[in-house]
């Protein structure tokens, strides 16, 4: 039963009546980016500053602060346990950096990461003219043969976010990728084939699989994908990054579905903001009979100058240092927020947007989404790209009229998935090293990419109506504001020519933030949101009809920036 409602949450988050300065006038921040990160809400923020009045760091309880925080801390990574169905037969371990830390981790435990620096020690020794006989050379690759033959093999998909991507590449493993079927969905028959070969027999297998893309929003059928890996002596762990926020998580769903491993970023979720990154690692995973990951204070029972006893309680090894203390309570309630205002409510909300959304933006002919159309098979992720006559609108200008026209908050870019954007682009390997000899030049506004935004529970119906009217507006005119805006082709920035933006953000010194504007940022003004959208459509509108029908753009002088480009500009910098 939920205990918070959508509107009470809504009212809850920091920063809904933010104004700031565009080239066209005042407008409200309208924040459409929680894909990339959730937002701050205010009794998050003020329970952490009410229990700062007794923080101090862990690793003792022979005092009321230093027992008070422990017990804080144990409490939240219990809390974060039980809201996936863990608390049994799991560990939960802290990492800094999201999901890529918790990623990072796994290896680490799994005995597969190989730093990029002890690779190349390892081959420049290897390499040392060694004297040996030729048995000796010859035992010697047949060693080294044997270990190649037998490293572990990474099962990934084919939507990962570089995080679960590059990682496997750089690690001691093999990497085998699993297609997409026909409709563009995860192939399960694709990943039972590959999983089952007879050459990976002998070899540890492990699946390491975004549980839904951060581009299209699909969903992958995760436990499925556990059964099958299970079902071939393998292990499987899932990135929830993307999803996570949105959908029921069930580590222990039955005896063949149930999860080894899940990564997640609660900064993704609402009230997550500044929170500590999770992995969540089946107890039979760990092996307690060898060092902990990182040996440092906080991970020993017992230290001699000729000795160390590490410490026999799993989640107390792998919390070396300080914890981050503040960080996981904020982790723990930021996943305690979904629970309260109902899983089942928000999958539920999220689809009906999502819906309403697709059929909306699909009767513009100028707008092309990717993925499958199915909003049923997504969360509420949704990228696009616009077309003018024979070209597209850069998303990155695309975005920057929405932050400039409405005030939307989106994101341009290939979001961290670059082969996924080769397959949903159609960018072949020849077209796509043409492209890649432009970037290592210099000329990153050359890069393909998309505009994505995601239509979140925390919408209101007005709010939503108003995003898909400000795209379709801008999918239909956005062209003809082009000669307004000057584009650097070297980061693929786009500037009004005549606007300079204010510094709205406080330099973070003692004296910037001493002498900041006492307006308290937890009181929230009344702002009729409904009169003010209708108003920011109606002056794009009046803009867009004192603008030429029919605008000069130029190429490129540089022909291979031109054989490649697939967008208009008018002036340009950084030529």
């Amino acid at each position: 039963m939920p205990i918070l409602s959508f509107n009470e949450l809504r009212k809850e988050i920091i920063g809904r009546d933010f104004f700031f300065k565009t080239p066209y006038g005042t407008r409200l921040l309208t924040y459409a980016d929680y894909t990339a990160s959730g937002r701050s809400v205010q009794f998050i923020e003020k329970y952490l500053i009410k229990i700062q009045r007794e923080y101090a760091n862990t690793h003792t309880e022979d005092d009321l602060t230093g027992r008070n925080m422990t017990d804080l801390l144990h409490k939240a990574e219990e809390t974060i346990k039980k809201a996936f169905n863990a608390e049994k037969n799991c560990y939960i371990i802290a990492a800094g950096t999201g999901t890529t830390g918790a990623i990072t981790r796994f290896q680490e435990i799994l005995g597969v990461r190989l730093p990029p620096a002890t690779k190349v020690r390892i081959e420049t020794l290897l390499k040392k003219d060694i004297k040996l006989t030729p048995q000796q050379k010859g035992q010697f690759l047949s060693i080294y043969n044997k270990i190649e033959q037998n490293r572990p093999v990474v099962f990934i998909g084919a939507y990962e976010h570089h995080s679960n991507d590059i990682q496997w590449r750089q690690a001691f493993v093999d990497v085998v990728e699993i297609s997409l079927d026909s409709s563009g969905y995860f192939d399960l028959e694709d990943l039972e084939k590959k999983v089952s070969d007879p050459k990976y027999k002998n070899r540890m297998k492990i699946g390491s699989f975004s549980a839904a893309s951060n581009v299209t929003g699909l969903i992958s059928p995760v436990h499925e994908i556990a059964r099958i890996m299970h079902k071939y002596g393998g292990i499987v762990g899932f990135d929830f990054a993307a999803s996570a926020p949105y959908v029921e998580i069930d580590m222990n769903k039955d005896n063949e579905c149930y999860f080894d491993a899940i990564y997640l970023s609660p900064h993704k979720f609402v009230g997550g903001p500044g929170s500590t990154g999770v992995l969540i690692i089946r107890k039979d995973l760990y092996d307690s009979n060898i060092e902990p990951t990182c040996a440092a204070g906080g991970t020993v029972d017992y230290v001699s100058s000729e000795a160390i006893d590490y410490t026999k309680d799993v989640e107390t090894r792998e919390k070396p240092g300080t914890p981050g203390i503040l960080q996981i309570i904020k982790a723990a309630l930021a996943i305690d927020i979904k629970n309260a205002v109902g899983i089942r409510e928000i999958e539920e909300l999220e689809q009906k947007y999502t819906f309403k959304a697709m059929k909306h933006l699909r009767k513009n002919l100028n707008i092309f989404i990717l993925g499958n159309y199915n909003p049923y098979d997504r969360i509420s992720i949704i990228s696009f790209l616009t077309v003018h006559d024979d070209k597209f609108l850069h998303p990155k200008f695309f975005t920057k009229l929405l932050n400039d026209l409405f005030g939307i908050q989106s994101r341009a870019g290939c979001m961290c998935a670059g082969p996924y954007g080769h397959r949903l682009l159609d960018i072949e390997i020849e077209k796509s090293e043409e492209y890649r000899a432009l970037v290592q030049k210099g000329k990153f506004g050359m890069k393909p990419g998309w505009t994505r935004l995601n239509f979140h529970y925390l919408f209101s119906e007005t709010e939503l109506d108003y995003i898909c009217k400000a795209i379709d507006f801008i999918a239909t005119y956005g062209y003809k504001f082009i000669p307004l805006y000057m584009f650097n082709c070297n980061t693929g920035e786009w500037f009004h020519k005549e606007f300079t933006p204010e510094e709205d953000i406080t330099v973070p010194n003692v004296d910037s933030v001493l002498n900041m504007e006492l307006r308290d940022c937890f009181d929230e003004e009344k702002i009729d949101r409904k009169k003010l959208f209708a108003q920011y459509l109606e002056e794009a509108k009046i803009i867009a009809a004192t603008l030429d029908d029919n605008p000069k753009f130029r190429p490129f002088r540089d022909p291979d920036c031109e054989k490649l480009r697939w967008f208009y500009f008018s002036s340009i910098m950084n030529e």
